[in-house]
């Protein structure tokens, strides 16, 4: 009866293994959630999730399970639900021609037919209804109890358990939440390359440690160089325009990155929806920089940070002459720009604010990811950016 919660668990992105599970079940075994579902809630927390990150996703999938919460809606892809009615472990044993009629179906009408036949199905369900989240009665109950002894009644104890999930106040410390500051900054100190610069003037203590004791206790002061980031970063940020609902995401990028002075030289510029012949210093208006003169200038020595939703209209990026930016013309295309500076700077990546699953509405987007790693403007795809730059 647990597989529910087990595949609710991973459709909400939290990394459970098998063999975690297996401790989940042991620990069940040796009696340690005490019959209560307060202690069973804090017992499969701690065995089953290992980062803070993904507490959220626990306290929702737990509340769906034991109180028949919804899922949210991006839990469930239409593909899911289709690879689980073709699973030979399917409580639906459907023709293969049925199958494929709902696969013409939307993704309600496919979850409300499907609520419709598990409703009506007799048999075992093994935890299908609930892995699909349609909503339905859950398999524990919410006035039951299981088999091994865990009471889900409200009079069983365990309110606060249920009650804390219910009020998910781990969200914010999700991966795909919203950035602040302080998280950016920690995220970009990753992109560091310390090398030994200047003269013999730092105090290297460890190695006066070792030294003093290695002379009978004779004090001898030890200096070595100082060590040096030797990473250059060149950032542009899409501004104006579809970015507007990201301005402050974007600022706090900005603010992040140019806070630090853990980089050998941070530039920041300006565009509108594509780069074409100028980056701008400043976005509310002044002079800008040729592009071609950054290649030059920058090309393979720096990092290129692009920040931008790469939606825009297709001939913006296809069309010499698109450009929609400060009344200026080009007869370079967008998406040659964008190629140039591809093929200049070998370490880039594009930064995208919209949410991962909305890209595919826009071709433009499919284009630019063509020439740029792309990835979510959020804490775990900066880590995955940064890594990716390294």
């Amino acid at each position: 009866m647990f597989l529910a919660f087990f595949h609710a668990l991973r459709l909400g992105g939290v990394p459970v293994s098998p063999t975690e599970w297996l401790t989940l079940l042991q620990a069940l075994s040796m009696g340690l959630h005490r019959r209560r579902v307060e202690d069973f809630y804090y017992l499969a927390r701690s065995v089953l999730v290992k980062d803070v990150a993904h507490y959220d996703g626990f306290d929702q999938a737990f509340a769906h399970c034991f109180r028949s919460a919804a899922l949210p809606d991006d839990w469930i892809t239409k593909e899911q639900i289709l690879g689980w009615l073709k699973d030979p472990l399917s409580p639906l044993q459907l023709p293969a021609e049925e199958i494929a009629r709902m696969g013409r179906l939307s993704l309600d009408e496919l979850l409300r037919e499907l609520e419709d036949r598990l409703r009506r199905q007799e048999g075992p369900h093994h935890g299908g209804q609930h892995w699909v989240g349609t909503g339905g009665t859950s398999p524990f109950g919410a006035h039951g109890s299981h088999p091994n002894g865990i009471s889900f009644a409200p009079e069983g104890g365990g309110g606060n358990a249920v009650l804390q999930a219910f009020e998910r106040r781990y969200r914010n410390l999700r991966h795909d939440r919203t950035l602040d500051v302080r998280q950016i900054s920690v995220a970009l100190k990753r992109l560091r390359d310390l090398r030994e610069s200047g003269v013999d003037e730092v105090l290297d203590l460890d190695a006066t440690v070792d030294k003093t004791c290695r002379d009978g206790g004779e004090i001898d002061l030890v200096f070595t160089r100082e060590r040096e980031n030797q990473v250059k970063v060149l950032l542009a940020m899409d501004t104006g325009g579809s970015m507007e609902p990201f301005r402050v995401l974007s600022e706090r990028l900005f603010s992040a990155a140019h806070g630090l002075n853990h980089f050998k030289d941070f530039r920041a510029f300006y565009f509108h929806n594509c780069v074409y012949d100028y980056l701008y210093p400043d976005a509310e208006g002044g002079e800008g920089v040729e592009v071609e003169a950054l290649i030059r200038e920058c090309g393979k020595r720096y990092s290129l940070v692009v920040v931008g939703d790469a939606a825009m209209a297709p001939f913006e990026l296809m069309v010499p002459n698109g450009t929609m930016e400060r009344m200026r013309s080009s007869r370079v295309k967008g998406i040659d720009r964008l190629r140039a500076l591809s093929q200049a700077f070998p370490k880039r990546v594009w930064l995208n604010p919209v949410a991962e699953t909305a890209w595919g509405h826009y071709d433009t987007v499919e284009r630019v990811g063509q020439l740029f790693p792309m990835f979510p403007l959020t804490l775990a795809g900066l880590k995955r950016a940064v890594r990716a730059l390294l």
